[in-house]
């Protein structure tokens, strides 16, 4: 996943919207301010997801949304945010699945990133066209180091899941029986590869022969 990678140099916690100030056209709103309890709020959600990284600023939230209110005037969606919603998507569904097995540890900080997805009281109101899902984007970012392997063997299970249900299979599939059988492909694999790695002779059409 790209790194995130929003230039935070120049920036102000405190955005008048007014098209006459900012040069920027956003519908039903003229001034966005980042409350300081929301910010601290925030960064203690960053700091359970990812103790080393650093707290944010509100300066630094701000200037990453007038950037994307920018590109956002000039046709140009937020692929930054695009990205991450969708991965919101996975996050949830891997919490939801009664059949996914997880680290208690790991299950509760990915539901603390889920209520605060899912809370009115977030840094920005989700509702602000063009940034509204911004805070999220950035907390999901910082969050996928802890959260990507899981992600990603979570959707080697579905995969597993849908092949299963299209062969017909009947069986319980849970994450126990999917880790069990991919052990299982990984031995059969490393059998044949020792099979094929152990000729008694090359393969250049010459028979064997015996020593007496």
């Amino acid at each position: 996943m790209p790194a995130y990678a929003f230039d935070f140099r120049r920036s102000c916690s405190n955005l008048d919207m007014r098209p006459e100030h900012s040069g920027i056209f956003t519908v039903g709103v003229a001034a966005l301010k980042l409350d300081a309890d929301a910010v601290r709020r925030f960064n203690a959600l960053v700091v359970r997801l990812a103790p080393e990284h650093p707290p944010f600023s509100a300066d630094q939230i701000a200037g990453a949304a007038r950037r994307v209110l920018r590109a956002l005037a000039h046709d140009e969606e937020s692929a930054f945010i695009r990205v991450r919603v969708r991965r919101i998507g996975e996050l949830r569904a891997a919490d939801a699945d009664r059949r996914w097995e997880m680290d208690a540890k790991l299950r509760a900080d990915l539901r603390a990133l889920i209520e605060y997805l899912d809370s009115p009281d977030g840094l920005i109101p989700n509702h602000v066209r063009g940034i509204g899902m911004l805070d999220d984007a950035i907390l999901v970012d910082v969050a996928m180091p802890r959260f990507r392997a899981e992600l990603d063997e979570y959707a080697d299970f579905r995969r597993f899941c849908m092949a299963a249900e299209a062969a017909g299979e009947t069986a319980e599939i849970d994450r126990a029986y999917w880790q069990a059988e991919r052990e299982q492909e990984r031995r059969l694999e490393a059998q044949l590869r020792r099979v094929r790695a152990s000729r008694f002779a090359p393969d250049d059409g010459m028979q064997g022969f015996r020593v007496r």
